[in-house]
């Protein structure tokens, strides 16, 4: 069977050789045998079945059958991985967890558990990881830590986008959409020689836009005029309770949305072959991203939590007129509207309605054929982003809790490999640098006098610098053996300021420094029965580093947070059955997660609120893991995935406002974001028609229910709700859609699409601080949508 790089596999399904849409490019040959995606997980080229790690790889093809446009959706096939927007609170940042281990906020000194990668280089934030799949070759999910090649964060997992490469063969594609909400993409492609053999040019964009899903309405245009009051003593310029507007008899009371999308991307690539050993490519990209916040759902709202009832009696009384009260009358009967307001009658703030984001990038890359059998990779980057958000975080009309945030980073990366093989032994060698300025200026308004009103400033500056080697030692030619081992050496040093609206300094510049070094190590034992089954045990580990506890509103709140470490041994298989029409993999894995870092919510020495997150001592997880691909007969696909995790915390130390023993609200305590099944099941079918091919397409995936917080039941409350589990999402499973019609020379495509085409009302996220304010808040998915595609490809 010819075995096909993923550039090569591409190139043949664009003259029609290969049929739509396999995660590995399903062959046109006589023998209809799956053809083999190459991949570079191990920083050589290697057969995906030979590779000894729990791995899913997705052709761009694929990505485009499946309609998978940005990273938000990769986890749909990945068994036990849950890759979500954070939510409006958090502006334009990525939640990334692979088996039960990640990151859910996007605070400076936070370091993603699950980094994503883009041409070997890494984003140190989650922040601006949102990526548009743009014009890529293939994309790897590697699961499970990945501690020696792929350093300390990998400590769940790692997520790499590989661009195509300039090929200079003047081809090209061109792609609009139409859809629901008046979407409106466009991007396109095109790949041309600047000198002949020498030097190449490939430039890709793309265009987002689409209207926003969720409405905010104007409460008294709703309820009637005068439902809160005339406006207290003393705000004579703010009669009663607006969202900025006067809404006139017979408009609209939609005043604002949220969930819209408006983000254009472009990238540009120069390939030069300097000689026949020595390759210099050189990529630059950016995003500008300009919209309006994500969904922002309030479904808990009560009244006789004692903070709320607190501020409504000493504060609401006097900003809007006696009697008005935080509560549920600001409760919708819509998933998809709430009554926020984005201007402040206390203190005359702004917190506008927005999520925008500049991120650019360039990286130059150097691939060097030392010898026949030694070759030198240098990578070498500097990204920078801005993004600037705002947000309501009660979800009514009385000002209770606003956030405004502009934050910064700008990173150098320098990484050298040295790969090679000699006799039977394949090796990796290298080196690794990362620097990095960070900053977050803002302001916030939490139950404004009567908790606080604050100006934000932090500063953090990162080094880190890492050794790392990795060997491969092929006794036979059925048995290996690989070892390898990094040594990291990590320095954060930040500055925190905080002082009141009124100039009272809580926080004066405190300086907060923090290093760590650490040693992870890779072992895995190898056997291939047959060219068609390969099994492996694999022991690995990984680590993130500490950081500074989010948001301190006090210097007693500043206190640092430990590294966690994972160390995982997994034994997986690789089968290709029924003459290689069927691929099956599968892998079990058990960890032991010490020093979890997680969100609690608590009080300080002082009384005062804290979020904080804490090391919650030892906790083991353990899994499974199963993946299919077959094309049982010809022109038919059949790709399926399934995933269980079990989350036990083992050793709590102390923290009982975190788990309450391992019973949450009645249920097993569960890692946030963790799901303990996921699943996922793709068909189609190809047939010649009209002219051309016609190809259907049905994706259903389905994911068990997933707790959103840490201390998934709410522990204790003085309030009326009682003890019940907050913060989670219940089972949910989703259909999406596609029919593809191609013209015989393959260079025609019109697709009509659908997405959660049962029209699912479920959330992406929770933030339940139903314990201490009584109050739990969502990021509410997008509902169904429909539209069509058409595509046109340029030889």
């Amino acid at each position: 069977m010819k075995i096909l790089s993923i550039r090569q596999a591409m190139q043949a399904a664009m003259s029609g050789s290969l049929a739509l849409g396999a995660v590995t490019a399903i062959g046109a040959q006589a023998d209809t045998a799956l053809d083999e995606i190459v991949v570079t997980a191990q920083f050589r080229e290697e057969r995906l079945q030979d590779t000894p790690i729990a791995i899913s790889a997705f052709s761009g093809e694929n990505l485009e059958v499946k309609g998978l446009t940005n990273v938000t959706d990769l986890d749909a096939y990945v068994p036990n991985t849950v890759i979500q927007p954070l939510g409006a609170g958090w502006g334009a940042t990525l939640a990334a967890y692979i088996r039960g281990v990640g990151l859910g906020d996007n605070i400076l000194s936070f370091e993603p558990g699950v980094p994503i990668y883009v041409d070997d280089v890494y984003m140190g934030r989650p922040q601006g990881s949102i990526f548009d799949l743009l014009d890529l070759e293939r994309v790897e999910v590697l699961r499970g830590p990945q501690g020696t090649l792929f350093g300390k964060n990998a400590v769940g997992g790692t997520v790499r986008l590989i661009s195509q490469k300039p090929q200079g063969d003047g081809t090209g594609r061109a792609e609009v959409t139409i859809g629901s909400r008046n979407r409106l993409d466009a991007r396109g492609s095109f790949d041309i020689s600047l000198i002949a053999d020498k030097l190449f040019a490939r430039f890709s964009a793309s265009s987002k836009q689409q209207d926003g899903y969720f409405r905010v309405l104007d409460y008294e245009c709703v309820n009637g005029a005068g439902t809160l009051g005339p406006g207290g003593p003393g705000f004579p310029n703010y009669p009663g309770v607006k969202l900025g507007s006067v809404v006139s008899p017979g408009q609209s009371c939609v005043v604002d949305t949220l969930g819209d999308e408006d983000v254009q991307s472009a990238r540009g690539a120069l390939r030069w072959l300097i000689n026949d050993r020595v390759e210099f490519n050189v990529i630059g990209d950016i995003t500008i991203q300009n919209q309006k916040g994500p969904s922002d759902k309030y479904t808990i709202m009560d009244g006789t939590n004692p903070l709320n009832a607190g501020w409504s009696a000493v504060v609401a009384s006097q900003v809007y007129g006696p009697g008005i009260a935080y509560d549920d009358r600001f409760l919708t009967d819509s998933n998809f509207t709430n009554y926020s307001r984005y201007d402040d009658p206390h203190n005359q703030r702004a917190y506008p309605n927005i999520n925008n984001l500049n991120h650019w990038g360039v990286s130059g890359t150097l691939e060097w054929k030392l010898s026949d059998s030694v070759n030198l990779k240098s990578v070498t980057a500097y990204r920078e982003f801005e993004n600037t958000f705002g947000r309501d975080s009660d979800g009514s009309p009385l000002l209770i809790d606003a956030t405004y945030d502009d934050n910064r980073h700008r990173q150098f990366s320098q990484e050298v490999q040295l790969t090679g093989a000699i006799t039977r032994l394949d090796w990796a060698l290298g080196a690794f640098y990362y620097d990095a300025h960070d900053s977050n200026r803002g302001h916030s308004s939490l139950y404004p006098n009567f908790i606080y009103q604050q100006d934000a400033f932090d500063r953090q500056d990162t080094t880190n610098w890492a050794v790392f080697g990795q060997g491969t030692f092929h006794l036979t030619d059925k048995f290996s053996v690989t070892g390898g081992v990094r040594y990291t050496d990590d320095q954060k040093d930040a500055t925190i300021y905080r002082a009141g609206y009124d100039g009272t300094v809580a926080i004066d510049n405190q300086f907060v420094p923090l290093s760590a070094t650490h040693t992870d190590y890779t072992a895995v034992l190898e056997y291939k029965f047959t060219d068609a089954l390969m099994t492996y045990a694999k022991y690995a580990t990984g680590f993130k580093g500490g950081g500074f506890s989010p948001r301190p509103s006090n210097e007693l709140q500043t206190e640092p947070f430990e590294p966690e470490e994972l160390k995982t041994f997994e034994i997986g298989a690789k089968s290709e059955l029924m003459d290689r029409r069927v691929r099956l993999n599968g892998a079990f894995f058990l960890s032991d997660y010490i020093n979890q870092q997680t969100f609690a919510q608590q009080l300080d020495s002082s009384g005062a609120n804290w979020f904080r997150e804490v090391n919650a001592g030892k906790a083991q997880i353990w899994g499974l893991e199963a993946e299919l691909t077959a094309s049982p007969v010809d022109n038919l696909t059949i790709e399926a995935s399934l995933g269980y995790v079990n989350y036990e915390l083992t050793d709590n130390e102390g923290n009982e406002l975190l788990f309450e023993g391992d019973s949450c609200g009645g249920e097993r305590c569960y890692s946030p974001r963790t799901p303990e099944f996921t699943g996922a099941l793709g068909v189609q079918y190809s047939f010649a028609t009209m002219g051309g091919t016609l190809t259907p397409r049905l994706d259903l995936t389905y994911t068990s229910k997933v707790y959103y917080t840490t201390n998934n039941g709410c522990l204790t409350t003085t309030s009326d709700l009682g003890c019940g589990v907050y913060g989670a999402q219940d089972a949910l499973t989703l259909l999406n859609g596609r029919i593809t019609w191609a013209n015989q020379d393959q260079d025609w495509q019109v697709a009509l699409y659908g997405r959660n085409l049962t029209d699912k009302e479920y959330f992406n996220g929770k933030l339940s601080l139903v314990g201490f304010f009584g109050r739990e808040q969502g990021n509410v998915a997008s509902p169904r949508e429909v539209g069509v595609t058409v595509s046109k490809s340029f030889r």
